[in-house]
């Protein structure tokens, strides 16, 4: 008895503190970083509590922006039992709190996400796009009670223009209930097993259970509507801003970079607008993109846009002749927003504006000049006493129209000869040449194109007219190069990257760690036995026992292990990435290929629930161990070595998490 009451003591001293409300608000607390180019990790704390992301702005007038996949964390010494966070947005749109995800107690209604239960940290990824936050409110203080949260559903609820599949989410070993007639489940109702397809307006009602636990109601409503058709550009561009319309026939792709799809058909021309899921990387210069396709018109400096929600976007099954218009000095005030267009012979007069970016153009003889943005950081040639061919869109800013530069092409023939990779890096930057001798593929992923010879090695870094396997031999490649941070790249001519021949692969060297240096910049690197430890979603660190190397997974189609007991020979490319603030960039590495060794589980110190990382929850579970015997297979319960589970160990989960 007497055990029990000094227990129930430490657990009151731990977290009987009375509840509170802490308030970070944008237009009074502020953060460091105001700008796209200062825009890095930030962290605000206030009466104890601390919010922070890894990337974002947070001294912007009125809001906080947490960019599209960083991390936002809440953390305090008391246990938090509810955050609030108002958005600008609602739902799941960009900016809204839908974006973001990672917690199954976190749910959303409108512009409002909340997150209810007991734990010193809380993390939410930003995985569906940028959030941008108004307020965020943060509950503290009180007794842990256990609880389980409520479920979640994927896709959210919203309106939508096809049928659904809704999967529901809970706590792991948690029995679903839900209901689809609009009453409140209970554990009469049915028991969820599959995602549930929804074919017409449907709400969703569900709870979940798990050691006498019941969650409180979660809810979603699901409107299926249809889309209107319509035949063209044209047809489209006649509807009211925010109307929704499905295509009754093809478009050809002009350009495609990342979420910006630009297309034409007979009648006109416009901007599909999305995220990556709808149509990054789905299409290519000249593709037709079949009928059936649709989405909210909108407007964008004047010109038209298709933007999410986006359906019926299928694989190109054609391509068709999508070459630039040419157009003249004297016509291109009148061009129509978003056309495809060349301007020959021309002159690049001035280049300025913050970051280099506001680009003029002009022709020989004449003093008229077209205004142009570098919005795709397209390479601006040093020469300017030559003429150039200028590949662009027509767009606008503040009224006047404007060029988005695409490529600017220079005809002069090339006469300039050297042997290899390492005599075309001694020429002067920007100065293109025609390597002579072969060189052979390493890897390729999108636009980074690895190659080697005898010389040495290089990153090509754009578009070229042929894909590559490991081991192929091209011959007569060309282009010049370009200092990104403290490296080189390889800026290719497109046309001169011809069909490669198959030849021997190119095996990774085996380095340790402490070996690589930045003259293995680009190299083919293969680190044996490598334990890994997750930092966000996109970077890990690795340790070999020789040192520590931070590993950033930047290629489409290649993912981390989600085993990280194990260890693992990673094969990939070194680079170098400069931090925020940073004086001098670091080494980091690309990985491409992971192989497994082995390994057991290793004990985190404070981890009590096995799930990794030491939370509230982690004093929860030890703390419902000892009173009440659950979840008698906890991980690590004599966090203390005293060979007893006692209050005494619920101190020392409580001291790790304070770091004590």
């Amino acid at each position: 008895m007497k055990k029990l009451l000094s227990l129930m003591m430490v657990c009151l001293c731990a977290f009987g503190a009375m509840a509170g409300e802490v308030v970070f608000d944008p237009t009074v607390d502020k953060g460091q970083w105001g700008n796209d180019d200062d825009a890095a990790a930030e962290s605000l704390t206030k009466d104890g509590v601390t919010i922070s992301c890894t990337q974002g702005r947070w001294n912007l007038t009125d809001q906080y922006r947490v960019f599209k996949n960083a991390t936002f964390t809440v953390s305090s010494n008391q246990p938090i039992t509810k955050i609030e966070i108002a958005c600008t947005a609602n739902n799941t749109a960009n900016y809204g709190p839908g974006c973001f995800t990672g917690d199954d107690n976190y749910t959303y209604e409108g512009k409002i996400g909340t997150w209810t239960g007991s734990s010193n940290q809380i993390s939410l990824l930003a995985s569906g796009g940028q959030v941008r936050m108004t307020k965020v409110t943060i509950t503290i203080g009180g007794e842990v009670t256990p609880t389980i949260g409520a479920p979640t559903f994927s896709p959210a609820g919203g309106t939508y223009y096809v049928a659904q599949n809704v999967e529901i989410k809970a706590a792991s070993g948690a029995t679903i209930y839900y209901t689809i007639d609009g009453s409140d489940p209970t554990t009469a109702s049915a028991v969820y097993s599959e995602p549930i397809n929804v074919a017409s307006t449907t709400t969703i009602k569900a709870i979940a259970t798990k050691d006498d636990l019941v969650s409180s109601v979660a809810s979603a409503t699901y409107t299926i509507e249809s889309m209107q058709s319509v035949d063209n550009i044209a047809a489209f561009t006649a509807l009211e801003d925010g109307e929704t319309s499905m295509f009754n026939n093809p478009v050809t792709v002009t350009y495609a970079n990342g979420r910006n799809v630009y297309v034409k058909d007979a009648t006109g021309y416009m901007c599909i607008y999305g995220t990556a899921q709808e149509i990054s990387g789905k299409y290519n210069n000249g593709d037709v993109i079949p009928a059936g396709f649709g989405g909210k018109k909108a407007i964008y400096n004047t010109g038209i846009e298709m933007t999410s929600p986006l359906i019926g976007f299928q694989t190109a099954t054609t391509t068709a002749e999508a070459a630039p218009e040419e157009i003249t000095i004297d016509n291109f005030s009148s061009q129509p927003m978003w056309k495809y267009v060349i301007l020959k012979n021309a002159l690049i007069k001035n280049v300025g504006g913050q970051n280099n970016k506001d680009v003029t153009l002009g022709i020989e003889g004449s003093d008229a000049t077209i205004p142009a943005f570098n919005q795709y950081n397209v390479t601006i040639p040093a020469d300017h006493s030559i003429a150039y061919d200028v590949i662009g869109l027509i767009t606008s800013y503040s009224g006047n129209k404007q060029m988005y530069l695409v490529e600017i092409v220079d005809n002069t023939p090339l006469s300039n000869y050297v042997d290899n990779i390492a005599g075309l890096m001694a020429l002067d930057e920007g100065v293109n040449a025609i390597i002579s001798n072969p060189v052979t593929a390493v890897y390729q992923n999108g636009n980074n194109l690895y190659i080697q010879d005898e010389s040495g090695y290089a990153l090509v870094f754009g578009q070229v007219n042929n894909t590559y396997n490991n081991g192929d031999v091209i011959t007569g490649i060309a282009g010049s190069w370009k200092a990104y941070y403290e490296i080189i790249e390889m800026v290719p001519l497109a046309d001169y990257f011809t069909a490669g021949t198959p030849g021997t692969a190119v095996e990774p060297e085996v380095l340790a760690i402490e070996e690589l240096s930045t003259n293995l910049v680009h190299k083919f690197i293969k680190i044996d036995n490598c334990a890994m430890t997750k930092v966000d979603d996109v970077n890990y660190n690795l340790n070999d026992e020789t040192g520590d190397l931070t590993m950033y997974m930047k290629f489409d189609g290649v993912t981390a292990p989600e085993d990280l007991t194990a260890t693992y020979n990673v094969s990939g490319f070194l680079t170098l990435y400069k931090p925020k603030d940073a004086e001098t960039a670091i080494m980091e590495f690309y990985p491409v290929e992971f192989e497994k060794v082995g390994g057991e589980p290793q004990p985190v110190p404070g981890d009590v629930n096995g799930d990794g990382e030491v939370t509230g929850s982690d004093v929860t579970a030890l703390y419902n161990h000892i009173l009440f015997g659950q979840d008698t297979e906890i991980f690590n319960g004599d966090q203390n070595g005293d060979g007893e589970v006692t209050g005494s160990d619920v101190t020392a989960v409580y001291n790790i998490i304070l770091g004590l």
